[in-house]
């Protein structure tokens, strides 16, 4: 059995899986301080032979460790270090790494070159090239979110202006709405408190929350376009909140812009297929068919396995 922890900015999910995927556990918990601390304590008394952990970034992969979260109530944490006193082998990727992986192995075996991308509370991506899954010097090939689209904006977060998690996210969509609408001199007929929000006064027709949704499809679109290019992927997975309850005017949306752009042969987009177990899934996949990519950073660790 095998033991999945999903390190997500809001929420930490921990589950118990049997190696085809399908769980025989599973609780949540509000991310902590200590998220894999606490995951083991949920945990305790579960049978289980090895663990593998999606977590948020960006990570020091060799380490084991969160750098500099810029959403999870801690910005600098060990993940290596709670599960090296369990004495059982574990894997650590970054979360959309884990989700693309745990989508290729359960789902998508035949695609060689995928990318994940989860519109969530942050922005990130995984991306596999010629079957092999790119995890980059520090193990943050992947940290799309920081892409910048647009500096004329002057929407900030994270110490950078433009990006794309600062305009696109669950995370700071409120405060983009709120940057963009004094710019345009438009008012809408209620102050959101959350993304849901602008979506629903989008959905009831208020000029400003239109206007902004259509430029929120604008940036993912960029966004979208700025991965194929770089990946030339045959495929693109979309998961996360955000995207997923809109999913409808997301792909309608993106699609349609995406096509006005893209220089090099459209990849096919699709919505993930596991919902908010996408990284508890992939967590569980980096155990089940560890990817080579992982032994150069020192993986597994902690315990005996059978490779």
């Amino acid at each position: 059995m095998i033991l999945g922890i999903d390190i997500g900015a809001t929420w930490t999910r921990v589950v118990l899986s049997k190696e085809n995927g399908e769980f025989v556990k599973r609780e949540r918990f509000r991310t902590t301080t200590d998220p894999v601390g606490t995951a083991l304590d949920v945990a305790k008394g579960w049978d289980y032979d090895s663990v593998g952990v999606g977590s948020i970034g960006p990570l020091d992969l060799r380490q084991g460790t969160v750098v500099g979260s810029a959403n999870a109530p801690s910005k600098v944490f060990s993940i290596a270090d709670p599960l090296l006193k369990t004495g059982k082998p574990f894997y650590i990727a970054n979360d959309c790494v884990s989700g693309v992986w745990g989508e290729h192995v359960y789902r998508w075996r035949d695609v060689r070159n995928m990318v994940y991308i989860t519109i969530s509370t942050g922005i990130g991506a995984g991306a596999i090239v010629d079957d092999n899954l790119l995890l980059g010097k520090d193990g943050n090939a992947h940290e799309v979110g920081y892409v910048v689209l647009d500096l004329s904006s002057g929407i900030s977060c994270c110490g950078g202006i433009g990006y794309w998690e600062g305009i696109a996210s669950g995370g700071h969509m409120v405060d983009a709405f709120n940057v963009m609408i004094q710019k345009w001199g438009v008012e809408p007929k209620e102050k959101p408190a959350q993304a849901a929000d602008i979506f629903r006064l989008a959905s009831e027709g208020d000029k400003a929350a239109e206007k902004f949704i259509d430029y929120w499809l604008d940036v993912n679109a960029a966004g979208l376009v700025t991965v194929a290019v770089s990946y030339d992927p045959e495929l693109v997975v979309i998961g996360g909140s955000v995207a997923l309850y809109n999913w409808g005017l997301f792909y309608d949306g993106v699609r349609d812009r995406m096509k006005k752009t893209i220089r090099i042969a459209e990849p096919r987009i699709e919505k993930a297929a596991f919902g908010d177990d996408e990284v508890a899934v992939g967590a569980v996949a980096l155990v089940y068919e560890p990817p080579s990519s992982l032994k150069a950073f020192g993986y597994p660790r902690g315990g005996k396995t059978k490779a």
